[in-house]
């Protein structure tokens, strides 16, 4: 399980200007287990993890099942702001085909977009993007034993229709895989990735709603 966050826009007339600055976080398996328990600092574009700072991406181990998690919403000073309590349902990977949640690192630069290669580059939580962003877009694909399964990928526009087919590169022995999607030439509005793993005579479909503004 990877977990990131990213604060809320600035909403125009809204008067009260409280800067988020981290949260405490806690993750709880379904038999009140804690998983994990700590400050974590918010991410976005080109973000790059600080050894010695507060960690932006925390990763833990999850059974399939009930999720809890509890966010504490803080500024700078360490004050709360809100609190946020979640149920997640996590699903087992175990079948004959299965692809992960994708991850999305954006970058607004080439510098930035360099950088994403890194393994210190922290994905996004964000699903709406500028034009003048690039993204890559990271995502493990699961087949049976000693077989690895055939994956692709397309572009999809609000109501699922195809637009076209996206280029997938990766290294499928270890079931890794990525796109890297330029939105310069994309109309602002919603679009859909849908990802696609067919092996053994099974296949499983992933898709991943975005949005693209000016």
């Amino acid at each position: 399980m990877t977990f990131v966050w990213e604060p809320a826009g600035h909403v125009p007339g809204d008067r009260v200007r409280r800067t988020v600055s981290k949260l405490e976080f806690q993750a709880r398996s379904a038999d009140g287990a804690v998983l994990f328990e700590g400050p974590v600092a918010p991410t976005g574009p080109g973000t790059i993890e600080e050894p010695a700072g507060t960690p932006a991406r925390v990763v833990f181990d999850a059974p399939p099942g009930v999720l809890r998690l509890r966010m504490s919403i803080q500024d700078a000073a360490s004050t709360v702001l809100d609190q946020d309590v979640r149920q997640l349902s996590l699903r087992d990977l175990k079948g004959d085909v299965a692809i992960g949640t994708p991850e999305v690192l954006r970058a607004r630069n080439a510098r930035e977009f360099r950088a994403l290669d890194a393994e210190t580059a922290v994905p996004v939580a964000s699903r709406e993007f500028s034009r003048t962003e690039r993204l890559l877009i990271r995502f493990r694909a699961y087949g049976p034993a000693g077989e690895p399964p055939v994956v692709s990928a397309k572009l999809l526009d609000r109501v699922g229709h195809v637009i076209h087919p996206i280029d997938v590169v990766g290294a499928p022995a270890a079931g890794e895989h990525a796109i890297d999607l330029p939105l310069a030439g994309f109309a602002p509005g919603d679009y859909t990735i849908e990802f696609k793993a067919a092996g053994g005579g099974h296949e499983a479909v992933e898709r991943m709603p975005f949005r693209v503004t000016y």
